[in-house]
């Protein structure tokens, strides 16, 4: 499960993602990373582990749902706009 989103504030584009994977460990892992869409690398990387793909799931629910209220658009939202 993945998601980027992108936002435009004050000229500057940003983007956000959002990946649910399993590790080796049988753990579930939420990993974000951001940056902005002028550089190569990411400014950012976030990694959380949960014991089960149920809470991960949670998580990934609710950063979409606050990034969206920020103003981060999907990509698939962006290609139904246009």
């Amino acid at each position: 499960m993945m998601m980027t989103m992108t936002r435009t504030v004050n000229e500057r584009e940003r983007w956000y993602r959002l990946e649910v994977v399993s590790n080796l460990f049988g753990e579930w892992l939420l990993i974000r990373s951001f940056g902005s869409m002028y550089k190569v690398t990411p400014l950012g990387i976030i990694c959380q582990t949960f014991p089960d793909i149920e809470s991960a799931e949670t998580a990934y629910i609710q950063l979409t749902q606050k990034k969206s209220k920020r103003g981060y658009i999907s990509l698939e939202q962006q290609k139904q706009g246009n």
